[in-house]
């Protein structure tokens, strides 16, 4: 017998499966369809016609360092939601995704954001709050 741990990518869902999330995308004004793929990855037809690529996490804390496994992992991504209510993600990893043209939310966050052409661009107000402050708009 081996003690040899297999570790697992990505972060699986503590529940075994993302019905929340489905739930809040089935409910959606703007989405049009949605399709699973494996490792937490759906695509969302809005009803606009466009097509996003989005990836569900429930690491605790998701960073740059997570963000870059996930791109090299799964290719590229338009929107990372943090689905769970306790976990987060670093200024820094709000900062990189941004720049890269990438949502990365938690899921109240992308309910607003879908209805934006550019989801990406999404602040909630505290993230506008402490862009400003910090002179990153």
């Amino acid at each position: 017998m081996s003690d040899e741990v297999t570790p697992t990518f990505p972060w699986p869902s503590y529940y075994g499966h993302f019905n929340f999330f489905e739930a809040r995308m089935r409910g959606h004004g703007s989405v049009k369809a949605i399709n699973a793929n494996p490792n937490g990855v759906y695509d969302l037809t809005l009803t606009s016609g466009r097509l996003i690529r989005v990836f569900i996490c429930e690491c605790y804390s998701f960073g740059v360092a997570e963000y870059t496994e996930v791109t090299q992992k799964l290719g590229h991504l338009d929107a990372i939601i943090i689905n769970s209510a306790w976990c987060g993600y670093t200024w820094d990893a709000k900062r990189t995704t941004r720049a890269d043209k990438v949502g990365l939310y938690k899921i109240g966050d992308f309910m607003s954001a879908l209805n934006k052409h550019n989801a990406w661009d999404h602040l909630n107000d505290a993230e506008k709050e402490k862009f400003a402050k910090e002179g990153w708009l």
